[in-house]
């Protein structure tokens, strides 16, 4: 155990006391998580072998693995739930996440990561300990000077049963999933946001990308490693600031859907420079502040689907079963998923660039057609756009009429003023400006209300 730590809390210190042989054992090989306890088992630990593995389960294929973002204002939360019922929840907000989490049907919490010390990671925590059962709780080791922090530190003390695990690289299973603990940077050569735990998390060919608040330094560090892979799903590091990011890391893990976990802030999260590298790569990207919470169902076969906001909400009134067998298609029609392995002949999700000319020359409310806004598609084929909606920050809204196409590679053009279209430049009929030369946002849903990109400027 790192000195820092040596007045740890006495889950951390039972680490260095000594464990019972299945836990030790889990410390050495990595912790594999056995469905929640029932008819009695007080941990649901068996002999040394099962501690280590749970009953070896055969799910359907079209079970999943769901990885929800809730919409915590300015923070994380990430909530990781295995086909067999396995949980584990990766930072919790600045407040008390524990209502949203019994909303979601959560009982039991199997691992709880905090990836760094920062109130908006942590500032839940303590209260999810205090208010359910978790098995095992894992950070970086390093400590913090806050109340928050002390306040953590009291609510693990007051829970011996927790094991404690440091984020050394390992590989834990969640059920059928597999979490890898990812290198660190050496202790005490950085800030707490480049020595964020990261996780990637896998599930057959569906990859997902978990680093709290990494910056370049960190993101370099595993590029250089060459422990990046190739992800489906990132959540953005930072919260999409623009020292969260780096082409390198980017052009390695080439995501195809991003969602960004922020609020009301004042850092000017998301910075434009992040959307547009998101965008640059072609990534599909979810706002927890626009959206809500952002679930992102991973099917083995690498495909995935997205729902927000109430979606979220009514999948978790579905029984557990009904609910892995939902593909989300099913569930609220095409459009909701959105890529990848099977679900793609089914998806309408579609990688279209937004970019807004807000300035018109002279007065923008006399010359509104000096203003206006373009689509490119960057699919391969056709999109048919009727009933898709293009909306400023103040809900302004253009919705395209029956028979909108949007060709492949080609572009649309959104004027602000009046005209008469022609299936490749459309007019909102506004008697004002629409965007804002200062600054703005653009959002583009279809017909389903999902978004399809939001640009920033």
């Amino acid at each position: 155990m790192p000195a820092p730590r040596s007045a740890a809390p006495r889950a951390i210190a039972l680490v260095a006391a000594g464990l019972a042989t299945c836990a030790l054992l889990a410390v050495a090989v990595g912790a594999v998580f056995p469905q929640a306890p029932r008819d009695g088992h007080p941990d649901g630990l068996h002999a040394s072998e099962a501690a280590i593995g749970s009953a070896a389960l055969s799910p359907p294929s079209d079970t999943v693995l769901r990885v929800t973002f809730l919409d915590v204002g300015q923070g994380d939360a990430v909530l990781l739930q295995a086909p067999e019922g396995q949980t584990a929840l990766v930072d919790a907000g600045r407040h008390d996440v524990v209502p949203l989490l019994r909303e979601l049907g959560v009982e039991r919490i199997d691992l709880l990561v905090a990836t760094h010390p920062h109130a908006d990671h942590i500032g839940g925590m303590a209260r999810v300990i205090e208010s359910m059962p978790v098995r095992f709780y894992m950070d970086n080791g390093d400590p913090h000077s806050t109340a928050t922090y002390r306040r953590l530190l009291a609510a693990l003390d007051a829970r011996p049963e927790i094991t404690y695990l440091e984020a050394l690289p390992r590989t834990i299973s969640l059920g059928s999933a597999e979490i890898e603990v990812l290198p660190l940077l050496p202790r005490g050569t950085m800030d707490h946001n480049d020595r964020s735990v990261t996780l990637v998390v896998r599930f057959g060919s569906f990859t997902a990308f978990l680093s709290g608040d990494s910056e370049i330094r960190q993101l370099t560090d595993l590029v250089g490693r060459g422990v990046v892979p190739r992800m489906t799903l990132l959540k953005a590091p930072h919260h999409g600031s623009d020292n969260g990011f780096t082409p390198g890391f980017l052009q390695a893990g080439r995501p195809e859907v991003v969602v960004i976990s922020v609020g009301r802030n004042s850092y000017g999260h998301p910075r434009a420079a992040a959307l547009s590298a998101y965008a640059g790569i072609g990534a599909r990207v979810f706002r927890t502040d626009i959206d809500g919470h952002v679930a992102i169902h991973g099917y083995r076969d690498g495909g995935y689907g997205v729902a927000r906001g109430q979606q979220v909400a009514w999948l978790a009134t579905v029984s557990t079963g009904d609910r892995d067998r939902i593909r989300l298609g099913e569930a609220f029609g095409p459009a909701a998923v959105v890529g990848g392995g099977a679900a793609a002949a089914a998806a309408t999700g579609a990688r279209v660039r937004v970019s807004v000319h807000a300035d018109a020359p002279g007065d923008d409310h006399r010359n509104l057609n000096g203003e206006y806004a373009v689509l490119q598609n960057q699919e391969d084929r056709d999109l048919a756009i009727a009933g898709w909606t293009l909306c400023d920050d103040a809900n302004h809204c253009f919705r395209f009429p029956a028979g909108a196409v949007l060709a492949t590679g080609g572009t649309v053009v959104v004027y602000t003023g009046p005209g008469r279209p022609d299936g490749e430049r459309y007019y909102m009929g506004m008697g004002r400006a629409v965007w804002n030369n200062n600054g703005d946002t653009a959002t583009l849903r279809d017909g389903t209300g999902a978004t399809v990109v939001v640009f920033r400027y």
